[in-house]
């Protein structure tokens, strides 16, 4: 330890499984989807998005498409947006109120965020059968990877590029 200086301990982080991995990322395409849709919001305000912003349809598509993966594909159940929201989610949200289709995607991205956590390396494994979509039997680990990581993070790109240019 240098004279009258303080010693610095490094800590390498700790290992992360795949499972951990693919909780991380979604995570942080909800973060950034959450920080573009406020960022946008606080530049328009106090007015409210026009009837029909494309942004805000992104907005209710990222979480639809989740709800779907996760409820529907990966644990055999309803969406949400049929159950829980039912007429006041996706399928009737207006842009004079954001409110109830933030609440629902907040529900969807915690109950995704659930169930990412409970999932074990051996889970990830399981297969999934899309056969009758015509992409066969991938792992749990692949449906997340393209129909929640990869899809959301095209969604954020079509956010910026909607807000940036068309708003």
């Amino acid at each position: 330890m240098p004279s009258g200086g303080t010693m610095t301990i490094n800590v390498a982080p700790a290992p992360i499984d795949a499972a951990g991995l693919l909780r991380a990322q979604v995570q942080e395409v909800h973060a950034e989807l959450d920080g573009y849709l406020s960022k946008w919001l606080g530049g328009i305000a106090p007015a409210a998005p026009a009837p029909g912003s494309l942004a805000v349809a992104l907005y209710v598509h990222a979480a639809t498409v989740e709800d779907v993966t996760v409820q529907s594909l990966l644990r055999r159940r309803a969406p949400m947006y049929q159950m829980e929201w039912a007429g006041a989610g996706p399928a009737r949200y207006s842009t004079a109120d954001l409110e109830p289709i933030r609440g629902y995607a907040q529900q969807v991205f915690a109950v995704t965020d659930a169930y990412l956590a409970a999932l074990t390396p051996q889970a990830l494994s399981q297969p999934v059968d899309l056969s009758r979509h015509g992409l066969g039997t991938p792992t749990v680990a692949w449906v997340v990877s393209k129909f929640i990581v990869l899809q959301l993070a095209r969604i954020c790109g079509e956010f910026t590029h909607t807000v940036q240019n068309r708003s």
